[in-house]
């Protein structure tokens, strides 16, 4: 695998190499070509301008020679100028051999340059002196003197010459091996770069044919998964739901699934199910925490579910996967649990409530025995007065018996908006009997809008309140048992935090002991004793606050324990139907 990687690593290197060094040799044969022509160009001019320089020097000479010999002949006037035309001619052709071997000079003039230097002075000099520009008695002697140096010259010229005409026969060789052979070199570039070219063809022939087959076997690898995962989904005993994140379309819905909601994946009810889950659950995202909430079906059964979402790539497009658990069963158990609880409650506050009620009653027989004598004495207006006394009292008890009532009820288990401060009243007011008559002194510090709601049930969330300020009484008998002297108070506390809600509800009993505060929201833990407790209560008051989108914790402060509920806002708004 990772010498497959190396490779496929390298390719594009070498494609690039391969495919630049093909467009270089086709691109230098034109430029070898023309390269051979400016050669043989350069060569046909450096012969020509070679011989030519060589042959018109050695003519000078010859001519320079000749007019002092007919000079020494006849020393008049015009043959002197002539001579001195000549020579001064022949002096200008000596630098044209003395040149640089990159203007056209002869190879190895070096050997001759300083002969050539002394022979141009030696021709200034008779150019100079004047002794050449008229007839003289020593004319014929300067003539002869003359004549030799020419003879000189002319000698070296001739060498020169000789030498010009063995290196013009070098060039004519050159020039002719140059023609003989152009296509040599640029044809042998156009074979190698044809034959890379071939090679780099087969070699991606055979990497194309093995790719071909890695894709093909990965394709079929990656089929063979899929089939595998589909299956494994299938067997999963969960909700596992696919859908389109943008348009709420559902592109696969395993048996599970399909068994708990609905056989039909066309049904309307997967419609109400995938809004339900995206508007209960947080956002589908890697890092999605746990959710809950509730659904009904079109038969009217009301599932529990508890999951999350995923992102994934499904069928090469982006969709999120829902994946659930059917937590009814467990749900219905909590909130059998919880029902037994809240009647076990019921039964140790039947002393209070029947003191409570006991009190209207008393007034009304008191009432109705003063309406009697008023009836008989025939004193209309305070026979009114004690009716009405008597219909208050009645209306006090009414109120009593729907408050047990509503408190023994059993949960509706539907998601709603309710009005948490009216809830925490109707919660206080159940149990301030009891409390008095404990001699409790109750502290609330509530600052809620009236008009601020939540989301959830609102007669399990009063069991919440419930449970917590029962709890606060019992840890205060406890201490009256151990001897211990405190100040018998529970304070409730309510504030708005940002978007988040903050309830509070803290006794002076002496606190959770510290080995045991990190377990008291477990089933089973509690500080008492089996005859008065379960240890069930915290466990449920913590998954009912937690299906809220809450959380609720503890702290030993101020010589007591402080229970600390934190809600959300409603974040949408519902009615008393399920979330759907």
């Amino acid at each position: 695998m990772s010498t497959s990687r190396a490779g496929a690593g390298w390719s594009p290197f070498l494609t690039i190499v391969v495919v630049l060094t093909c467009i270089g040799l086709v691109t230098s044969v034109p430029m070898l070509y023309r390269q051979h022509e400016r050669s043989r160009e350069a060569l046909s001019t450096s012969a020509r301008t070679s011989g030519w320089h060589a042959y018109q020097t050695q003519l000078e000479v010859v001519k320079a020679i000749g007019a002092i010999e007919l000079a020494l002949v006849d020393p008049s006037a015009s043959r002197l100028s002539d001579a001195r035309l000549r020579l001064a001619i022949l002096r200008s052709r000596l630098p044209l051999l003395n040149r640089t071997e990159g203007n056209g000079a002869l190879p190895g003039i070096e050997r001759w340059r300083e002969d050539l230097v002394a022979f141009g002075r030696m021709l200034d000099s008779y150019l100079d002196s004047g002794g050449l520009e008229a007839p003289a008695p020593g004319i014929r002697a300067a003539l002869e003197a003359v004549r030799a140096d020419l003879d000189a010259v002319q000698s070296t010229v001739q060498e020169i010459e000789r030498a010009w005409i063995t290196y013009q026969i070098g060039l004519h060789e050159r020039e002719l091996d140059i023609a003989e052979n152009p296509k040599v070199l640029p044809g042998a570039l156009l074979i190698l770069s044809g034959l890379m070219l071939i090679i780099f063809l087969l070699v991606e022939t055979v990497r194309g044919r093995r790719r071909l087959r890695a894709m093909t076997a990965a394709e079929e690898e990656a089929a063979s998964a899929r089939q595998n995962m589909r299956a494994l989904i299938e067997a999963t005993p969960a909700l596992i739901v696919v859908y389109d994140p943008e348009t709420l379309k559902i592109s696969f819905i395993n048996s599970f699934a399909l068994a708990l909601i609905h056989p039909s994946p066309d049904h309307q009810d997967w419609e109400r199910f995938v809004a339900t889950a995206r508007s209960a659950l947080p956002a589908c995202s890697v890092d999605a925490p746990w959710g809950a909430f509730s659904f009904q079906r079109s038969d009217g059964t009301l599932l529990a579910l508890r999951g999350r979402t995923r992102p994934l790539v499904w069928e090469d497009r982006d969709q999120c996967a829902l994946i659930l658990g059917d937590t009814t069963q467990l749900r219905d158990a909590e909130y059998q649990i919880l029902q037994a609880a809240k009647l076990s409650t019921l039964g140790e506050m039947a002393s209070a409530i029947a003191h409570e009620i006991n009190q209207p009653l008393t007034v009304i027989r008191m009432a109705a025995a003063n309406s009697r004598r008023l009836l008989e004495n025939g004193d209309a207006p305070a026979l009114a007065a004690k009716l009405s006394r008597i219909d208050q009292q009645v209306e006090r008890a009414k109120r009593i018996i729907d408050q047990v009532r509503r408190y023994g009820r059993k949960p509706s288990l539907r998601s709603e908006r309710f009005p948490l401060a009216r809830t925490i009243d109707l919660a206080i007011s159940f149990v301030a009997e009891q409390l008095r008559m404990a001699n409790i002194r109750f502290v609330m510090d509530i600052d809620l809008p009236e008009d601020l709601v939540v989301e959830g049930e609102q007669t399990l969330f009063e069991q919440v309140i419930v449970n917590l300020l029962l709890n606060a009484k019992d840890a205060f008998e406890m201490q009256a048992d151990e001897g211990a002297a405190r100040e018998r108070t529970i304070t409730i506390r309510a504030r708005v935090e940002a978007d988040r809600i903050r309830i509070e509800v803290l006794d002076r009993a002496g606190g959770i002991p510290e080995a045991i505060i990190g377990e008291v929201f477990e089933p089973f833990t509690t500080t008492k004793p089996d005859d008065k407790g379960t240890g069930l209560g915290l466990s449920l008051s913590r998954n009912i606050v937690r299906k809220m989108s809450g959380d609720i914790s503890v702290l030993n402060v101020d010589g007591g324990a402080c229970f600390t509920i934190d809600l959300p806002k409603a974040r949408r708004s519902l009615d008393d139907k399920v979330v759907a």
